[in-house]
Order: C-alpha cells, then sequence, then structure tokens
C-alpha cells in the first residue's frame, strides 16, 4: 500500500500549501517531541512500591473477613423473606399444605382431600388451573352442575326451524353474516353465544376471523354446533354456560368448577366435561385448589 498525503498549511511560509506524508506532517508541527514529552499517567497505588508480604497476608484477612460477612448478610435476607412468606400465607394455609404429599394424585383422591386442606370458614370456590400446549385456546361450555351468576346470555342462532323463547335470542340467516362483516352487529355487544346448525358452518367461515378471537365461533364440543336447538336453549335455563379461556400472559387456563358444599359426583362430572371440551392431548398438567388453599397436583389420566 502507498503513504497517505496530507496537506498541511504553515503560516510562516510563503507557500500556502504543501503536500508531503503524515510522518513530514507531524515533524513539522512539532507532533513528535509532544508524544516524547509525554508520559501515561500512573496511579498513585502503582507509583508505591510492592507492598510488605505481612500487608500482603492482612489484606487477604480483610477480603475473606467481609466476604463472610456478605455470605451472613445474604443468608439473613433469604431467611426472612421466607418467614415473611409463611407469615403472609398464613398458619392455616401451611398445615393443609403438610397434608399433600409432592405426586400426582387421581380425581377421586384429590376431591377427598380438598374439604382437609381447605382454609376458609365460607364455603369456598373449588378452582382447576389448567396448563395447555397452546395460549390461545378458548371456548364456551355448559357445566351440568354449576350455577352461574353470569347477566343473561344473548344468543344468536343460524337455524331454519325458529322457536318461542323467553331468552334474547337473534334468528340468523345469510344476511346475518353480512350484517357482522360491516359492523352492524357486533359480537359481545349484541350478542355473547353463536348457535348454528351444520347447513350454515360453511356461511359462518366467511366470519371466522371476527367471531374466531372473541371465542364464539360455533363448536361442536362446546353443544354450539347443533340440528336440536331447543336443547341448547333448556340447557341454559340456569345460565351454566361458561366462557373459558387462557390467561394472556401464559397458556394457562383458571376455571371454577363448583363450591366445596357440592357433592363429588357433581364437581367430577364438572371436571370431566372442561377436560373434554378443552381436549386431554393439550393439557400438560393440571392442579385442583379452593379458595385460598394450597394446590392439588391431579393425574390428567385418571380425569
Amino acid at each position: 500500500m502507498g503513504t497517505t498525503r496530507i496537506k498541511v498549511i504553515d503560516l510562516s511560509s510563503s507557500e500556502k500549501e504543501i503536500k508531503t506524508s503524515r510522518k513530514h506532517a507531524e515533524k513539522l508541527s512539532g507532533l513528535e517531541k509532544l508524544k516524547k514529552e509525554v508520559r501515561p499517567k500512573v496511579k498513585a497505588s502503582e507509583e508505591v512500591m510492592s507492598p510488605n508480604p505481612l500487608d500482603a497476608e492482612l489484606l487477604k484477612s480483610e477480603v475473606s473477613v467481609e466476604n463472610k460477612e456478605k455470605t451472613k448478610t445474604q443468608k439473613t435476607k433469604t431467611s426472612s423473606s421466607n418467614k415473611d412468606l409463611a407469615h403472609h400465607r398464613g398458619k392455616k394455609y401451611l398445615q393443609a399444605k403438610q397434608l399433600i404429599e409432592n405426586r400426582l394424585y387421581t380425581k377421586d383422591e384429590a376431591f377427598k382431600l380438598l374439604p382437609k386442606t381447605s382454609t376458609t370458614k365460607f364455603d369456598p370456590t373449588v378452582e382447576i388451573h389448567l396448563n395447555v400446549t397452546d395460549k390461545n385456546i378458548k371456548g364456551n361450555l355448559t357445566f351440568p352442575y354449576l350455577k352461574s351468576q353470569q347477566k343473561e346470555r344473548k344468543y344468536l342462532i343460524f337455524s331454519d326451524k325458529k322457536s318461542e323463547t323467553k331468552k334474547q335470542v337473534i334468528w340468523a340467516n345469510e344476511k346475518t353474516v353480512a350484517d357482522i362483516e360491516k359492523g352492524i352487529l357486533k359480537p359481545g355487544k349484541d350478542f355473547d353465544t353463536v348457535v348454528s346448525t351444520p347447513k350454515f358452518m360453511p356461511t359462518l367461515a366467511k366470519v371466522a376471523k371476527i367471531l374466531g378471537p372473541k371465542g364464539l365461533m360455533p363448536n361442536p364440543k362446546n353443544g354450539t354446533i347443533t340440528e336440536d336447538i331447543d336443547k341448547v336453549l333448556e340447557g341454559a335455563k340456569n345460565n351454566n354456560l361458561y366462557a373459558y379461556k387462557c390467561d394472556p400472559t401464559a397458556p394457562i387456563i383458571h376455571t371454577k368448577i363448583g363450591k366445596l358444599s357440592q357433592k363429588e359426583t357433581e364437581l367430577s362430572e364438572n371436571l370431566k366435561v372442561l377436560v373434554i371440551a378443552i381436549g386431554p392431548s393439550k393439557i400438560i398438567n393440571a392442579t385442583l385448589t379452593t379458595s385460598m388453599g394450597p394446590g392439588i397436583r391431579l393425574n390428567i389420566a385418571s380425569i
């Protein structure tokens, strides 16, 4: 490679510009002398002569003492945090947790253990927490033994046969699909549940992108695709239609399946309906618990 040519302006010279090399330019500007005169800064610790071996040993001992004190403080912090956690959960919770072994329980074993692990004076809710494979899992189902306190639902029903009912029903057809596409009928506002006969499912595919994210697309698992519309409306008399979906932050479904005062057979049947609706293959693990109580891990195969 060739040498780099630069321009130097010398005010003392009659020539305005001088073309020269970098090294020659440094000589002219006096930069070389400055480099020699400038010495690197030396820390005070480096200027001092090497320490006495006795002083070095003292320094090592001081460092070891400091490290020991740090470990002690860390241990005290962790122990204090554990004590705070235990205090937060309460004595009853810790006693109830001791009754639960670190293993998978069958469905029958878990329901028999639930009353013993309850920590509340009121009738607690029985909850199920399911870790699933996909965070987009959602849907509706009808629990056979669950009295819901939800508001009265509005139904959008696609069927050729119309029947008399006291429920809030919009009897739909092909024109209704166009109204949903245009935004005239809004899911969640004008209707809460969509029920259809198999005949109208190809037509409903046009609005699957609108109904799907809301969990309102008819599904044979939750009984919203059926020829017997009257049966769906009769099953909704007790307002038992329940919507389940994953937590926004993780693929976990938190759902209640009844009250502890209910019979074990009723709670078991509600749990079975939920597992079938989601699909056993999509469930990684399941934990059964009561309100403010410890969790009992379930063997999914027993459900």
